[in-house]
Formats: structure tokens, sequence, C-alpha cells
């Protein structure tokens, strides 16, 4: 199933500096496999030394929260009750940071956050609101992040986002839908894996932020009256070609085994239990669930039930998106 798209409106595009720290302190807390190959693109390219503040970043976050929530998802949440989701400098942000006194708020929705973390980021969110050492301390660990970035920033970085701010605007206004523009491993080219393939059912407008330091993905944050989405700014750097290079083998991996695309096409043609799967193509059991594991986990096919049936069902979607995933991904350095 795609994401269901109701024709978004977008309020905005422009560089949003609270998403450029929260890239970064996602990168240097998170525990996520992508992390350090990212940070080791940033620290060789746009931001020497950022791989160096990756351990003390997390010892000092670990000693903030104690709650096992890997990066800093609450931080555009912060930024969204600082009024400073699309501020190019920090300032506001950390002003609100620096109040001695905060109004509780109304949580947030989350709907662009797994269901299990939300209860964790919401109590971040009150901690920060009723603790001003908590404040304190978080808004140090800002600071110093934002302390090694803010010359690339201010050398290159704005122009490049101010820039690209420019060419999305453009498109969007000739019409062109903000999922097709989505980047390869952009979060809204796995809406359905993540769990909001209905976003904009519910969300009627967005905000867009092409991100100077994101070489590689970007984010989507429900906050309630509209989602922020963050894009990479540039994905022609030098840098990039080797991860590029990378994301297209792993990608196109589900594909390599003829047994395992014989059985997506089966399911393709007609969806299909295991059992029925198993006979139609005389392989045993055990084999046929190794290969839909893998099939489910590249998100090209969803186990279904119908009445007492379990059955798989391929997505034409989202094959369809892991072959333009790759072919953009090589013809854009033509």
């Amino acid at each position: 199933m795609p994401i269901e798209f109701g024709r978004p409106s977008c309020r905005a595009v422009a560089p949003s500096v609270p998403g450029e720290l929260a890239w970064l302190l996602n990168l240097l807390a998170q525990t996520a496999p992508y992390a350090e190959p990212a940070l080791a693109e940033l620290d060789a390219s746009l931001l020497p030394g950022i791989r160096g503040l990756r351990r003390p970043v997390q010892e000092r976050l670990a000693k903030l929260w104690s709650d096992n929530l890997p990066g800093c998802p609450e931080l555009m949440y912060v930024a969204h009750l600082a009024n400073g989701v699309l501020d190019a400098n920090p300032d506001r942000l950390f002003a609100w940071l620096e109040r001695p006194r905060m109004e509780r708020t109304t949580p947030h929705d989350m709907l662009t956050e797994p269901e299990a973390d939300r209860p964790i980021i919401t109590k971040r969110l009150r901690r920060l609101g009723d603790d001003a050492r908590l404040r304190r301390d978080y808004r140090g660990v800002l600071v110093d992040v934002w302390q090694l970035a803010a010359d690339a920033w201010r050398r290159t970085g704005r122009v490049v986002a101010v820039d690209a701010c420019v060419a999305w605007k453009a498109r969007l206004d000739a019409g062109e839908s903000i999922e097709d523009l989505a980047p390869p491993r952009h979060p809204l080219t796995r809406a359905e894996q993540l769990g909001f393939d209905d976003l904009f059912v519910h969300r009627r407008a967005f905000t867009l932020s092409p991100l100077f330091f994101c070489t590689s993905g970007g984010h989507v944050i429900d906050l309630d009256d509209y989602v922020h989405i963050a894009v990479p700014a540039s994905d022609l750097l030098p840098v990039r070609k080797t991860r590029d290079s990378a994301f297209v083998a792993d990608r196109l991996r589900v594909l390599a085994e003829p047994t395992r695309v014989h059985i997506l096409i089966q399911v393709l043609s007609a969806p299909a239990s295991v059992m029925e799967i198993s006979r139609a193509l005389h392989m045993s059991q055990p084999t046929v669930s190794g290969h839909l594991k893998m099939l489910r986990e590249a998100g090209l096919i969803q186990t279904r039930r119908f009445g007492t049936r379990t059955v798989m069902v391929a997505s034409r979607k989202r094959i369809d998106r892991l072959l333009e995933d790759a072919r953009v991904t090589i013809a854009r350095w033509d």
C-alpha cells in the first residue's frame, strides 16, 4: 500500500538550523548502523572533528535521560515549542531553553514516531519543561555541537540551503508532489514500513527544509498542525560516490537471488499463503519462509489476513520504488 497523500499544501520551504542540529545530534547519539558511516562522511568533508564529539555527546545525553531511547527525537518538538523550526539560526531555540519557567503544553500526537517511543519522548519534553537545570544541561550539549558546525553553516551551508529552497519550491509550485520528490533513502519512501503511510490523511500541510549537513535520507516529523520534512540540500558531494555505490548494491541484493525473484513474481501474480507458494513452486516451506522474510524486510511484500487465511501480497509500488531509487542514484552522476 503506498502512502496515502491527500495533496497536502506546502506552507513554506526554508532553511532550518534546528533541523540541522537535530540531524547532527541524532547521528552523534544514535546507535543505528548508519550513524558511524554518516559521521565519517561529514568528518571527511563538511565537518572535520565531528566524530570526536560522538562519545562525549552520548555520555552527556545518557546522563540526562537514562531511558535507553537512542537519538534525539525530542529536539524538533522542542524547536516547535520555541516557535523556531524554520529559523536560520539557533537563537530562539537556545533562548527557549534558557527560560526559568515553562508552561505545561498539550502532548503531541507524534504520528511519525514509533508508538513505543511516544511516551518516552513525551516524558523528555515534560522533564525539559519542568526542570530548569535539565534545560540548561541540554542546551549545553546543543551549543557545543553547534559551535563546531556554525562556521561551516555561515561560510557555505546557509547559501547552499537557500539555493536548494528555491529549487524545491519551484518544483512544488510546478505541481510535483512531495512523495514523488522524496530522494532515495528518505523516510517518505518507506512510510508504510515506518507506520505512517496515512500521515497526510490526518495532516493537511507540511514545511520543507533542505539540510546542508544531511548527506543522505532526511526526516519526517509530525508537529500536529503540520509536518516538517527535511531533505538533503545537495546530493552530489564527492563523498557520496562511495555511499551511493553501497546503497545501490544493498538495495538490489534482495533481487540478486533467482529463487527469491521467482517467489516475488509468483506473489505479484496472485497473493498466496506460504503453503500455496511452496506447492506452486515445488519448494520446501522453510526455504520459502526464508526468502519471504527478506522480501518483507525490503518492503516488497506484506502479510494480509483475509478471514481465516494469511496471505502474502506484493507491493508493485515498492518494487517500482526500489528499482527507481537504484536507477536515479546511479544516473545522477551522469
